[in-house]
């Protein structure tokens, strides 16, 4: 028996003898995904139908300068309007987590399982949103005209001294403008392109001026988008692991090493050119973009989060893009 104001001692006890593990109290350590911008790159226009028909103006009859002169008693010249159609198709995307009633009950608080397997559910769709938006703007028959900077006669925007990128924007602007009249309003940076785009010395000095730019420095987004007259520029900064399941990871810039030009409507309409939108469609018996629901299977004997969406990124006009490979 322990006398009041004695001491006891622990020989050779050590820390875990003395404590026993409890899990901390609002804490788990998670990698959710970061820096992705597909919500941000086209505009999500909703559809009646899982597929269709949308029509197309030729491009080249609109251009094209009508002679309006009118001698006096003859009719006025006529114009074409030619029109063609383009077709969509709206494919569910879905994943599902399977949540063992073992696991359910002998999960800690701190957890939240069924609140992170359906974060992670909804995440995973967003990777793979991404990913796919990444894939169909990085090829070059999705985009008007391309430019490769590891190509010979070109300098990447690590090259201090004989990288470009401002005059590789204007390239890009003016290739758009030339067959279409718009100028970009989208400037879209891959994480590792930003990196060297915002500390390269020539937009340093672009945009705040000769003499500003000794001793380095970078810019902002928000600096950019107002020196180039865009309206918005993003940075997808989203890293993948493209390592197989269980295997160590091997990450990588899920928008490599680009940039890309585009103009895209921000609200598309009847008369609108746009690069691109994201066309969803809500099915019945499905609530809302991203649908999630939960049920309970005793067969296998767990609880079942799953969440579906369907959607089509869909390129309806390339020679509203620019790609620039391997900033």
């Amino acid at each position: 028996m322990i006398k009041m104001g004695q001491v006891r001692t622990y020989a050779g006890a050590t820390g875990a003898d003395l404590h026993i593990d409890m899990p901390v109290t609002g804490f788990t350590l998670g990698y959710r995904p970061r820096g992705l911008i597909a919500p941000d790159v086209y505009p999500l226009v909703q559809v009646t139908n899982q597929g269709g028909l949308y029509y197309v103006w030729n491009r080249a009859e609109w251009l094209r300068v009508p002679n309006t002169q009118r001698a006096p008693a003859t009719e006025a010249k006529k114009i074409g309007l030619k029109v063609s159609s383009d077709t969509y198709y709206c494919l569910n995307y879905a994943l599902r987590a399977d949540l063992p009633y073992e696991d359910i009950s002998n999960a800690d608080a701190q957890i939240q399982l069924r609140e992170s397997a359906a974060g992670r559910i909804v995440d995973g769709l967003s990777q793979d949103w991404e990913n796919r938006l990444a894939t169909t703007l990085t090829t070059t028959t999705n985009v008007g005209s391309a430019v490769d900077l590891t190509a010979a006669g070109q300098y990447r925007w690590n090259d201090h001294i004989n990288g470009q990128p401002v005059e590789d924007f204007f390239v890009g602007k003016e290739s758009i403008r030339q067959v279409t009249g718009y100028d970009p309003n989208l400037w879209l940076f891959s994480g590792h392109a930003w990196a060297r785009f915002a500390r390269h010395p020539d937009v340093i000095k672009y945009i705040r001026g000769a003499g500003d730019n000794v001793g380095g420095g970078s810019v902002t987004q928000q600096q950019v988008a107002n020196a180039f007259e865009l309206e918005k520029v993003l940075v997808g900064k989203g890293i993948k692991n493209t390592g197989d399941e269980d295997a160590p990871g091997t990450y990588a810039d899920i928008w490599s090493t680009s940039a890309i030009l585009l103009y895209v409507a921000r609200n598309p309409s009847i008369m609108s050119a746009t690069h691109g939108m994201t066309f969803w469609w809500q099915p019945e018996g499905f609530p809302g973009r991203l649908a999630t629901e939960r049920r309970r299977d005793d067969n296998i004997k767990a609880e079942i989060v799953e969440t579906h969406t369907f959607q089509n990124e869909k390129v309806t006009a390339p020679e509203l893009g620019y790609l620039i490979v391997g900033a």
